[in-house]
């Protein structure tokens, strides 16, 4: 249901205000749209950074596999804390999956030699740079999120004036000539709709 706010603009009922994606996943493990996306956006992540430490694809699927399945482990004991925000429960379970799975991996081929992933792996750096791939692709999910409860937000010609501003690269007087407003007032309306998803961002991150 959409509803009119006093200043004229478009606000979603915040009984119908979506989740971001990993919070659809732990209060509905049955979300299959949820499972998806997660495994799109999250399992290419991992897969690509395997990839790009030169594992071999199937050991890159292997280790993507694996960190995904740890992940969805750890979202059935999340347990919110308002001192820590969701990005960093975040990176502690990647920490977390990666770690865990360095150790199955490493008992498993115990007395067959080396693996060149538990050693990959185990190593500090990569495991920091594998958790920071997660968090960008966190990031992504919450800016996604934060733009689609302000466009509900607000009426067409303010969103309008961010998005052509923003993400098309037009001049502020071809914004004003498309919109039928003043270029001063594109610009205006572009500072607005930034400020709010960056509140909104704020506040879904916490």
């Amino acid at each position: 249901m959409l509803l009119v706010s006093k200043n004229g603009g478009i606000e979603l009922d915040p009984s119908l205000t979506s989740l971001t994606l990993l919070n659809r996943i732990r209060t509905n493990r049955k979300d299959e749209s949820a499972w998806r996306e997660f495994v799109q956006r999250y399992g290419g992540r991992v897969y690509q950074w395997c990839l790009k430490r030169k594992l071999q694809p199937s050991d890159a699927e292997d280790v993507t596999q694996n960190v995904l399945v740890k992940l969805a482990r750890h979202f059935e004991n999340f347990e919110y804390d308002p001192n820590h925000s969701f990005r960093g429960w975040l990176r502690t379970v990647t920490e977390n999956a990666i770690k865990d799975f360095v150790k199955s991996r490493a008992a498993n081929e115990k007395g067959v030699g080396g693996s060149s992933i538990v050693q990959l792996l185990s190593e500090e750096p990569a495991r920091k740079e594998l958790t920071r791939h997660l968090a960008e692709a966190f990031d992504l999910e919450l800016l996604d999120e934060a733009k689609s409860r302000v466009c509900q937000r607000v009426n067409e010609t303010r969103w309008q004036s961010w998005n052509l501003l923003s993400n098309h690269a037009m001049s502020g007087k071809e914004v004003a000539d498309k919109l039928g407003i003043s270029a001063a007032v594109a610009y205006a309306n572009k500072n607005q709709i930034q400020k709010l998803i960056q509140e909104e961002i704020e506040l879904l991150e916490s």
